[in-house]
């Protein structure tokens, strides 16, 4: 039975919480780099470059991704391998062709002003529930509540929800109590403020009750165990796989094909194979490049790597390659031969990187 408070309970605390909230964010809100404006495209960039990534993260690749792209008009007229490019490294690369994408629709159906309706936010493509009520609310001042992560721990805990973390019941609750307590002025910066509070305060570990603003109020404190809130997903075994890389080079540049899967889609990457085992991948790897007219040279990795990906822990093995008698498909749209310096400004993603500083030979272009 959800013996949370009820709404009409929340409306009760409501006021003591907003000023309580309002008044801490003044003091002690954080300097981001996307803060000190209410221009909705920079919002937007932010906001999606925080989905899935932290701030340490997002915060270094911000403003250069702005200078590539200064407007929605810029990021709609480049290609995709522009925008993958300035986005390698921040990982989850759908969420920079759906910026694209909604930058498109956002030129062609909204005169390239974005909407300050939630409703038409969230029909853009990559946008949803959260980021359109967050670009509204954050940009616009619309009064519409928005959670995330932090979010939905801090009012789980302050109100004591059930619910697992991340699940839709939790969302419905805690949207519920933040709509209740958004004020008719400022709702933007009361979610910021529990953006903040989530992030340095109330944190999923070793929350810092005594610091928090809110804490005569939190329900979960005077339980005497905030972290139970909200319940964790029973976190998934790590899967171990080993990955052979082959690194091609010919008149001072490196081979690579264009990945073609749902993951790294469209990416460069070295000819690669992955498999139980080192010799496995290295069995699956001699097959894939010799239908490019390649052959691994005979002898051990001449580097190694790691790499990780979610629940996938991933073992490289780099070996050297040549061309075979024939180099069949060595050339064309899906294989590109770059100087190792062009694979700074160049659509690969982290493992690309990791291969290229552990494989090339030094000195190399």
């Amino acid at each position: 039975m959800d013996r949370s408070p009820r709404v009409a309970d929340v409306r009760d605390v409501a006021p003591v919480l907003r000023r309580a909230l309002l008044g801490w964010f003044d003091r002690e809100k954080r300097t981001l780099p996307w803060r000190e404006t209410h221009d909705p495209y920079r919002i937007w960039v932010s906001e999606v470059m925080l989905q899935q990534t932290t701030f340490s993260a997002v915060s270094p690749r911000f403003a250069p991704f702005l200078d590539r792209f200064p407007d929605v008009g810029s990021l709609a007229s480049a290609t995709e391998d522009d925008v993958l490019a300035a986005w390698s490294g921040l990982g989850y690369y759908a969420r920079a062709r759906n910026l694209r994408l909604a930058a498109r629709r956002i030129v062609g159906e909204h005169r390239g002003l974005i909407p300050r309706d939630p409703a038409a936010l969230e029909r853009l493509p990559g946008f949803g529930s959260y980021m359109a009520s967050a670009v509204a609310s954050l940009a616009f001042g619309a009064r519409v509540p928005a959670a995330e992560a932090n979010v939905d721990r801090v009012l789980a805990r302050v109100f004591a929800l059930p619910g697992v973390a991340g699940s839709g019941k939790l969302r419905e609750r805690v949207l519920a109590r933040a709509a209740t307590l958004l004020p008719a002025r400022r709702p933007g910066d009361l979610t910021a403020a529990l953006m903040d509070l989530g992030q340095t305060i109330c944190r999923p570990r070793r929350p810092l009750c005594p610091a928090c603003p809110i804490e005569p109020h939190c329900a979960a404190r005077r339980r005497g165990d905030p972290e139970r809130f909200p319940r964790q997903r029973p976190k998934r075994s790590p899967v171990r796989l080993s990955l052979a890389a082959a690194v091609v080079q010919r008149s001072g540049r490196v081979l690579l094909v264009r990945r073609r899967s749902t993951w790294l889609d469209g990416l460069w990457e070295f000819p690669s194979a992955e498999g139980a085992s080192v010799a496995a991948a290295r069995r699956r790897l001699a097959r894939r490049i010799g239908e490019l007219g390649l052959e691994l040279e005979s002898g051990a990795p001449v580097g190694t790597a790691r790499h990780s990906v979610v629940d996938r822990r991933i073992e490289i093995s780099i070996f050297r390659a040549r061309r075979g008698r024939r180099e069949t498909g060595a050339t064309g749209p899906d294989a590109r031969w770059f100087l190792p310096r062009e694979l700074d400004g160049a659509a690969v993603p982290t493992l690309t990187r990791k291969i290229a500083v552990a494989g090339l030979r030094p000195g190399c272009g």
